[in-house]
């Protein structure tokens, strides 16, 4: 039964599916609907998500976007995310706040002065200092599917699980404790570590991007992962995360010119899709919008390949709250 908790939420089997509401304040974020420019917007935005259901809220401080030039020094990543997390738990005492960094000592302070969870986009394989740092402050994890080489010539979903299993491995030999860790398939034009400016010093990426091989575009392979997340939370027996919000693989499969401010309903369409495939969790930039539809899709999926009196008896449980 995966099961796993976020601070001192829990996530899994026998759980509603949870919401993650996305905070940038990073200006160099792809959708700049989501940038906050001062705490005081923070406060606001969070109020919002809050009331409207959110259970986590993820604070960026830095874009990892491989198309774009993101790349900003650690004091200055420091200096952004830092007075955030101070006011939020200032403000939301219960919240469970988490830092999305791959930097271990960017992590180090935000934890140090509030922050429950780490959401680490290169699935701790960019510091190798970061497994002990969450391990140490006992705190939970969000560890994404990164390679660092392309396995060219293997099917996404493979990739994808033996990816994550490799940073399940980093993070229980650093210490991390298991119940602690909710892993995310990494939806999003991800290269391999190799391949990715924020590591190689390089110019951000352009064109068709493909992960490592010309079999699998961006869209393709995104598509390919959403559809399979039962299989992929199956095969390595966490909770799954997914987050789709706005990202670039909705506008090619829209067929049509759609910048992420343009993206609202592709993007509550496919979380939806992903819970119903099987998604513990949605980090989602649209908190309101999203809640829900994933309401709908997590009381439908039940009656998945069920007997009409199964279905019965799991909605009517749903719908009490049991």
């Amino acid at each position: 039964m995966p099961r796993a908790r976020l601070g001192r939420v829990w996530f899994g089997d026998s759980e509603p599916v949870r919401l993650v509401g996305v905070i940038n304040v990073s200006p160099e974020s792809f959708f700049k609907g989501s940038v906050k420019r001062s705490v005081d917007d923070v406060i606001k935005a969070v109020e919002s998500m809050t009331s409207s259901g959110a259970d986590v809220v993820d604070v960026g401080g830095m874009s990892t976007a491989p198309y774009n030039k993101t790349f900003i020094s650690v004091d200055e990543e420091l200096n952004r995310v830092m007075p955030i997390v101070r006011a939020l738990r200032r403000e939301f005492p219960n919240l469970v706040i988490s830092v999305d960094t791959f930097r271990a000592r960017v992590a180090e302070e935000t934890l140090r002065v509030g922050a429950d969870v780490i959401n680490d986009v290169t699935g701790l394989k960019g510091d190798v200092g970061m497994a002990r740092v969450i391990a140490d402050h006992n705190a939970s994890v969000i560890v994404m599917a990164r390679e660092k080489e392309p396995a060219l010539g293997r099917d996404p979903v493979v990739r994808t699980v033996t990816a994550l299993r490799e940073s399940l491995e980093m993070a229980l030999s650093g210490g991390v404790n298991e119940e602690h860790i909710v892993i995310d398939p990494g939806v999003g034009a991800w290269p391999p570590l190799s391949m990715d400016p924020l590591f190689t010093g390089g110019e951000p990426l352009s064109g068709e991007y493909v992960h490592g091989d010309h079999e699998y575009p961006w869209y393709i392979w995104d598509s390919i992962i959403i559809t399979n997340v039962g299989r992929i939370r199956s095969e390595l027996g966490r909770p799954v995360l997914v987050g789709v919000s706005r990202k670039s693989f909705l506008e090619r499969l829209l067929r049509r010119k759609a910048p992420p401010e343009e993206r609202l309903f592709a993007s509550v369409t496919a979380e939806a899709i992903a819970v119903v495939m099987g998604a513990d969790a949605i980090r989602t930039h649209n908190v309101n919008e999203s809640r829900d539809a994933i309401r709908i899709a997590e009381s439908l999926r039940l009656c998945i390949n069920s007997e009409p009196a199964r279905c019965g008896m799991e909605l009517a449980r749903l719908l009490r709250g049991g």
